[in-house]
């Protein structure tokens, strides 16, 4: 299933989709489930199907067989205390716990798990402008591991760019040998929490609204106002995580060949 958990509100919900998605449907997954919780296997379609939930006791099993994650295991858990609270106000007290969860599982940092390597006045110069990034890139290109070239395509001086490699080359982000330029540290990484986030998204949102003007037809640009539920933001969040997770796993594999800018905006009014 490529679903994450974390997409799910309702444990019984997640656990069907689960068995749907194994090979031949799920066909024996329920009697593998019962043997595992030492139970009937009528009782595991009568949780799946009916008001009957799974104890807490069967629920930390249960991660144990779909080899659940530390997060997920957590997780998986505060959905089946969710469905066997008795009062709203132990309902409402769940509900937050796990939307805290959902919340900081969408942190990319902790998806990726890629750190920074860049000293901390290092990153102050790095993200103080979208050159910098856009030249660090550019040289994994191969047409582009010239200062010359980098100049032309950046409609830049070449004295400028050559001030931007020294400092990449000199931070270790790129690797010089003659006149060539090769990519150095592949990745980095910002955090939400961290003081530089606000000016390298400022940076590449002034770049996109500088394509917007001009308009090529090859370029992707939406913008869109909606009223939506609250539960339902999670749903659309969690959708923009996995896009980007998967946009990354392709880029990871992709030969450098264009130097493409990626800005997804989802916020409150």
């Amino acid at each position: 299933m490529n679903a994450s958990i974390f997409e799910f509100s309702h444990y019984k919900t997640y656990l069907n989709e689960k068995i749907k998605s194994m090979p031949s449907k799920g066909r024996g997954q329920k009697l593998k489930m019962a043997e595992f919780l030492n139970c009937q296997n009528t009782y595991i379609s009568q949780v799946l199907n009916t008001e009957t939930n799974f104890t807490l006791e069967q629920g930390s099993k249960l991660n144990t067989f779909f080899d659940h994650s530390k997060e997920e295991s957590r997780y998986f858990l505060l959905l089946i205390h969710l469905e066997r609270a008795g009062s709203e106000d132990l309902k409402t007290f769940y509900k937050n716990e796990i939307d805290e969860l959902i919340i900081k599982n969408s942190d990319l940092k902790k998806r990726t798990n890629v750190k920074a390597s860049l000293k901390i006045v290092d990153q102050e110069i790095y993200y103080s402008s979208w050159i910098y990034s856009a030249v660090h890139i550019l040289v994994t290109i191969k047409e582009f591991q010239s200062a010359g070239a980098i100049s032309r395509k950046l409609n830049l001086s070449k004295d400028k760019i050559l001030d931007v490699l020294e400092f990449l080359t000199s931070t270790g982000l790129v690797a010089k040998t003659g006149n060539t330029y090769s990519i150095g540290v592949t990745r980095i990484h910002l955090s939400k929490d961290s003081p530089h986030i606000q000016r390298h998204h400022s940076n590449w949102r002034m770049k996109a609204l500088q394509a917007i003007d001009v308009n090529e037809p090859g370029n992707l640009h939406f913008s869109n106002v909606v009223s939506i539920s609250e539960k339902d933001i999670v749903k659309v969040r969690e959708i923009f995580i996995k896009a980007i997770d998967e946009a990354r796993k392709i880029v990871k594999d992709s030969p450098e060949e264009k130097l493409q800018s990626i800005c997804v905006d989802f916020f409150e009014v």
